[in-house]
């Protein structure tokens, strides 16, 4: 479990402010990062780097009440993850051949898995916006 600033989630919501994409009911991403420009964001992004080596690109989700993520994978990757910052309601679904599971992560949570697992999140039934920080590995 990572510790988070204060005002992280915060921060994201402003960026969601900055750049309003539209992507229906699949929520919010930022745009894909190969960098980190944010003093805001240095100590989270240099703890995970420190926990799990070398980022190669990240993104922001925000997803308001109804918005979901749908099935998907991150194969050019052997491995991704996600913190989490808010998580008022939506698990992290993944499936791999028949098999089925679900994790609920608490804020402050990285999951790590393979960029081939396929995962979504599932629909945020929640008044309060869930937040987290999607990160893709460099080999």
């Amino acid at each position: 479990m990572l510790d988070l600033p204060c005002d992280l989630a915060k921060q994201i919501l402003l960026q969601r402010e900055l750049d309003p994409r539209d992507r229906g009911t699949r929520g919010w991403q930022s745009r894909p990062r190969t960098d980190q420009p944010f003093s805001w964001f240095e100590s989270v992004y240099r703890a995970v780097e420190a926990e799990q080596g070398p980022i190669d690109s990240w993104w922001f989700n925000a997803n308001t009440q109804g918005e979901h993520t749908g099935w998907h994978t991150h194969s050019r990757w052997a491995r991704v993850g996600v913190l989490y910052v808010q998580v008022p309601a939506g698990d992290i679904e993944f499936r791999q051949g028949g098999a089925y599971w679900t994790e609920s992560p608490k804020p402050g949570d990285l999951l790590i898995f393979a960029g081939d697992l396929e995962h979504r999140v599932r629909l945020n039934t929640s008044q309060q916006v869930r937040i987290s920080v999607a990160f893709n590995f460099k080999r």
